[in-house]
């Protein structure tokens, strides 16, 4: 099976992995950081949505969620991609009193999606993940429009 692109990035995150899967996996934790609009159930075969007013948008399903250590889903409907057409890992590690994340996403067939999950991933998705697990609350959202992660304030 070709797995096109492959994106692999991480963070540490200074919550435990209980913590941090709560905000990967629980419908009202994860519409803190992820979307403007976010329909998930976080369980195999569970839906996967996430999307912004103006009508970006994610969608997939969830294929493996092990608690506190993992979860996988498809993702697509976006940069011309089918809905479910890339998959995302996300495994989660307790390290020195905190979470290690380590996400890959592969099955991206375009070098500009890729490049564009890449910096999604890196630079929206997990400081906002990392802000709201470790206690801190923001108004904005990593699955918004460009520069929406960029400005704004946020308070730990």
């Amino acid at each position: 099976m070709n797995e096109g692109i492959e994106v692999t990035c991480g963070v540490f995150i200074e919550a435990a992995p209980e913590t941090v899967f709560s905000y990967l996996t629980e419908q009202e934790k994860a519409e803190q950081w992820f979307g403007e609009i976010v329909d998930i159930e976080g369980r195999p075969g569970g839906r996967f949505h996430v999307s912004t007013n103006s009508g970006i948008q994610a969608n997939g399903e969830f294929t493996e969620v092990i608690p506190f250590e993992k979860v996988v889903f498809t993702w697509g409907g976006m940069h011309g991609m089918e809905d479910g057409e890339s998959t995302v890992e996300i495994l989660l590690h307790a390290e020195n009193g905190g979470t290690r994340l380590s996400l890959r996403h592969y099955n991206v067939e375009k070098q500009e999606a890729a490049d564009d999950f890449k910096d999604g991933w890196s630079n929206k998705a997990f400081p906002l993940l990392k802000l709201v697990s470790e206690g801190g609350t923001t108004e904005k959202r990593c699955f918004s429009d460009v520069n929406a992660c960029d400005s704004g304030e946020v308070a730990a």
